[in-house]
C-alpha cells in the first residue's frame, strides 16, 4: 500500500499537469497558466524548506557550489 502524497508530491503534480496542458495548448498562455507555473515553483520551494510539508530525508538539501561563504 502507497503512503499518502505529501504536500509537496501534489504541488508537483500539480506542475506536471498544468505544465503538460501547456505544452499541447499554448494557446493557454493568454490565461496565465504559465504563471501559475511560476506560483507552483515558489511553493515547492517553500515546502522543501518546512519539515510539515514533506517526508524527512525524502528530498536532499541542496548542495550550494561556494561553501566558504562569509556570512
Amino acid at each position: 500500500m502507497q503512503s499518502p502524497l505529501t504536500v509537496l508530491d501534489k504541488l508537483e503534480t500539480a506542475y506536471d499537469i498544468v505544465a503538460d496542458v501547456l505544452g499541447e495548448a499554448p494557446q493557454l498562455y493568454d490565461i496565465h497558466l504559465d504563471q501559475a507555473l511560476l506560483v507552483l515553483v515558489l511553493a515547492m520551494r517553500r515546502a522543501r524548506r518546512s519539515r510539515k510539508l514533506h517526508r524527512r530525508g525524502h528530498y536532499p538539501r541542496p548542495l550550494y557550489r561556494d561553501q566558504n561563504l562569509p556570512f
